[in-house]
């Protein structure tokens, strides 16, 4: 499919559109601060995480703890990479009000610091079900360093994922990156971060069913409708204090990679 043809579908100015509305809010804020613990007791939230969030995300922070097959997609893995580019304000707020009332703007006032919560969009209205299942597999191919020989879909990339997920796949697009240096360490301006599909730990927390029904329909109505599984709310469990603890001892243990031991 050439170019034209993509424009003549729509794909190009839905991707535009996207973008414009997306870029309106942060084109005005500063680049968000890189990630500080200035909140939460690394001993507390250690405890509060060895006994509510092991059964998901394990104990060793790797998205595989006893209860991991029972979720589609899979638990985050906190110890990949990808974690770098979230905040802890995001982190805070997901486990306080759950990922689709963040995503939805249902926090009870309270609002994100510094970066945007942006919901994958839907793309069912401009691609064909073979133009999605191909897209897929064009994009597993940067997972597994094979790349596939289909222009169509690394056209369609380019026009419609690449403002977010990088022309490389890497998540480092416009829109997450903001004015902050490519190829440098950044936060995302948008949360959650877009994937980074050439980190394999983070693909294959993703079937294909799973990440057909996102192109097709979107983040909110791949949940809503499909009913794929997000991170629930513990605001009604956890108090404030306790979500920062756990909060920071997810970003010192696994994201820092600098466990603490007790003395």
């Amino acid at each position: 499919m050439s170019r034209q043809t993509l424009f003549k579908t729509g794909i190009a100015g839905l991707a535009l559109g996207l973008l414009a509305a997306l870029a309106a809010p942060a084109l005005a804020a500063k680049p968000p601060p890189q990630a500080e613990l200035k909140k939460g007791d690394y001993w507390l939230g250690k405890e509060i995480f060895e006994e509510i969030c092991f059964s998901c995300h394990g104990l060793k922070g790797d998205g595989k703890g006893p209860s991991f097959r029972s979720s589609r997609p899979r638990p985050q893995v906190f110890t990949s990479s990808y974690m770098k580019r979230m905040t802890d304000d995001y982190m805070f707020m997901i486990v306080k009000f759950g990922k689709i009332n963040v995503l939805l703007g249902k926090t009870k006032g309270m609002k994100l610091k510094g970066a945007t919560p942006t919901a994958m969009p839907s793309f069912g209205e401009v691609l064909e079900e073979p133009q999605i299942r191909k897209l897929i597999q064009w994009e597993r191919g940067i997972t597994s360093g094979k790349k596939i020989n289909d222009p169509e879909s690394a056209e369609i990339f380019k026009d419609a994922c690449s403002q977010c997920h990088g022309f490389k796949g890497r998540g480092d697009g416009d829109r997450p990156r903001g004015d902050q240096p490519l190829g440098k360490p950044f936060v995302s301006e948008i949360q959650p971060p877009p994937m980074n599909y050439t980190l394999k730990e983070q693909m294959e927390r993703f079937d294909d069913e799973f990440l057909f029904a996102l192109i097709k329909m979107g983040r909110l109505e791949a949940t809503t409708v499909k009913k794929f599984d997000f991170m629930k709310a513990y605001g009604h469990i956890l108090n404030d204090k306790e979500i920062w603890g756990v909060v920071r001892y997810v970003r010192e243990t696994f994201i820092n990679g600098k466990p603490r031991k007790k003395k």
